[in-house]
């Protein structure tokens, strides 16, 4: 059983709190979904800043900073508010293997409740549990070690929340709300169809919205031909197409959605990776058809909408089970050859489409 996520649930609580402007004084954002990270700290500055005085009461730190500096812009005092934030971007505090230099905390070093001055990260503890209450300091990482003292002492005197990509069914949910702002609809199928196109970042999948609104002009509704006209097509979508060209033996077809692929610059192992992932996925999926699951039970073990599981089910059906052993366990191989030296990556996942597709 997989650890429980000590963070899961408290951007809810975040959000509670920004609707009943109860903003606390601490926060530490982490994870992948940009998106995410950047509209609740736009919410956060809304509720505590006058528009009119914001830019004299907000101060952003990039990069590597020393907890002086972290100190000193939280006690000075906000102008005409009452309060003021201070955003701390990719500070290293919170992850391990961070140098001490120039005064930086050293992030490895656990909390033993030390009251002394005159270490950077001494001081940067004890400060961060007594902040001023005029301060709202938000620290925002890519990744964090959960071990280390300043995450604990954010999970203690504050909020940790993390941001990851949201699940495929979110993400059609939020793409049917989006397009409604951008004075447009469509049906839960064509929204579904956009997430499986794009990648999970709600920037990118905001940037093919842009696109589409734009196309459809005047015209409302959003059409599942829109979408195969308009938007870039993701590494995953793309390995589907791959897969049908396989299941087809179309060898060249095949190729061709692989040479598009190189062309694109997706990087040749997370191509591998994602045609090895998706003939597992087959695998599940026949099994699981073949115990008698529907649509439904394989779309939530799949973790993706029922539309997406309808077409792993059309495609786990085009390929024998043999056909589909055979191609994990080629791809095991050829992965042994790559790692081993003795195959180029791109030469491997050629050879695998070649075998595969023999017929």
């Amino acid at each position: 059983m997989a650890p429980k996520n000590p963070y899961a649930g408290n951007d809810k609580i975040l959000w509670k709190s920004i609707k009943e402007n109860r903003i606390g004084k601490l926060y530490l954002f982490f994870g992948a979904e940009e998106y995410l990270i950047r509209n609740y700290c736009e919410h956060i500055e809304k509720t505590i800043l006058d528009e009119e005085f914001k830019v004299l009461n907000k101060t952003v730190l990039n990069g590597k900073v020393t907890p002086a500096q972290i100190i000193e812009n939280c006690r000075t005092s906000p102008v005409f508010s009452d309060r003021r934030m201070v955003i701390v971007r990719d500070s290293g505090l919170f992850k391990s293997g961070k140098k001490k230099d120039d005064g930086a905390a050293d992030p490895v070093e656990k909390s033993k409740g030390t009251k002394g001055r005159g270490k950077g990260g001494d001081e940067l503890a004890e400060f961060l549990q007594d902040l001023p209450e005029h301060i709202c300091l938000v620290f925002i990482e890519k990744e964090i070690d959960k071990r280390l003292k300043y995450v604990s002492i954010v999970a203690e005197h504050g909020l940790v929340v993390q941001f990851d990509y949201r699940k495929p069914a979110e993400l059609t949910e939020w793409v049917i709300k989006r397009l409604r702002e951008m004075q447009h609809d469509t049906s839960p199928r064509t929204a579904a169809m956009i997430v499986d196109y794009c990648e999970p970042s709600m920037d990118d999948i905001l940037n093919e919205l842009n696109k589409l609104c734009a196309y459809a002009g005047d015209r409302r509704m959003i059409k599942e031909e829109d979408v195969a006209k308009v938007c870039t097509r993701s590494i995953k979508s793309r390995v589907f197409d791959l897969t049908d060209a396989l299941a087809a033996k179309r060898s060249r077809t095949a190729l061709a959605i692989l040479n598009d692929m190189v062309a694109l610059r997706e990087p040749m192992p997370r191509i591998t990776f994602m045609i090895a992932r998706q003939f597992r996925q087959l695998i599940q999926t026949k099994l699981m058809v073949r115990d008698g699951a529907g649509r439904s039970e394989i779309a939530s073990f799949l973790k993706v909408p029922p539309f997406i599981a309808e077409k792993v089910m059309r495609q786990a059906a085009s390929f024998d089970m043999s056909s589909l052993e055979k191609a994990v366990a080629t791809g095991l191989e050829l992965d042994v050859a790559v790692k081993s030296g003795r195959l180029k990556d791109r030469a491997a996942v050629e050879l695998l489409i070649t075998s595969l597709s023999a017929k």
